[in-house]
């Protein structure tokens, strides 16, 4: 594959996209993302693949639902989840716009209950991400549980946390346990200094944004075993099968092109 793997991101909100969400052009469906748009997931994934040793990525903005379109606003918050909404948006995306579909929620105190509802989610995602052909593929999307919430895996590296907000955080038991992390980083976020030239209401997304470059992502899958490091294990794998895929597909094409020109 001579280009980066293409990837629908579907998540809650806007700690996770950034500011690729919520106020979406209609015309910009389908559409790479720009990266000084994206949010602190992004980043992980990104660094993930990277790290891997596999290709870059582009996130492509999804379609947005007629619903949508008239309020301008994108949906947010467990109501990704809802398999009717799932349907909608995955079918949107052509498949020459995304390679692969990711699908990421908090579990907030609700783990077998988010489970479940991940579950029911990806297998809708898997009916309904069709080929050229309108067969559904069922091997290129995943989805991650954030136990607690997405906060937890920013603040796994507790270390790094506390160097670049200059606020010192202590280092947590049982990290996937606790339910108040994202109470434990907003308010360390209060504290500190960071980007305190910044006024406007963005200034925690890009906080988060920031720290999504700088933390261990071998410290985040130590501390959050059930929840990020089984994501990423997914990821990878499913990556690698659009790069086989897309290897075989293309080595097929020489080879065709190769016989019709003798």
């Amino acid at each position: 594959m001579n280009r980066p793997i293409r990837i629908g991101l579907i998540a809650e909100g806007e700690a996770e996209q950034g500011s690729s969400i919520p106020y979406i052009k209609p015309e910009d469906g389908g559409k790479v993302i720009e990266r000084s748009n994206e949010g602190a997931l992004h980043t992980l994934i990104r660094r993930e693949l990277e790290s891997a040793g596999l290709h870059d990525c582009d996130f492509i903005q999804r379609h947005p639902s007629s619903s949508e379109s008239r309020c301008f606003k994108r949906r947010t918050g467990y109501s990704v989840l809802d398999t009717k909404y799932l349907a909608q948006l995955v079918i949107a995306w052509k498949p020459e716009e995304v390679d692969m579909i990711l699908i990421v929620v908090d579990a907030d105190d609700n783990i077998p209950q988010r489970q479940n509802g991940l579950e029911r989610a990806l297998k809708t995602i898997r009916d309904n991400h069709l080929d050229i052909n309108e067969k559904a593929i069922s091997n290129k999307s995943s989805g991650g549980l954030a136990i607690k919430n997405f906060e937890t895996w920013l603040l796994a590296d507790s270390h790094t946390v506390s160097r670049i907000l200059g606020v010192e955080i202590e280092k947590f038991e049982d990290l996937e346990g606790l339910d108040q992390t994202k109470d434990i980083l907003e308010k360390a976020f209060l504290k500190s200094n960071y980007l305190i030239e910044d006024t406007s209401n963005q200034r925690l997304l890009k906080i988060r944004w920031e720290l999504a470059f700088e933390v261990d992502l071998a410290i985040i899958k130590t501390c959050c075993p059930n929840g990020y490091a089984d994501f990423v294990q997914s990821l990878t794998d499913i990556a690698q099968t659009c790069l086989c895929g897309s290897f075989t597909s293309e080595s097929l094409n020489i080879g065709t092109d190769a016989i019709n020109r003798l």
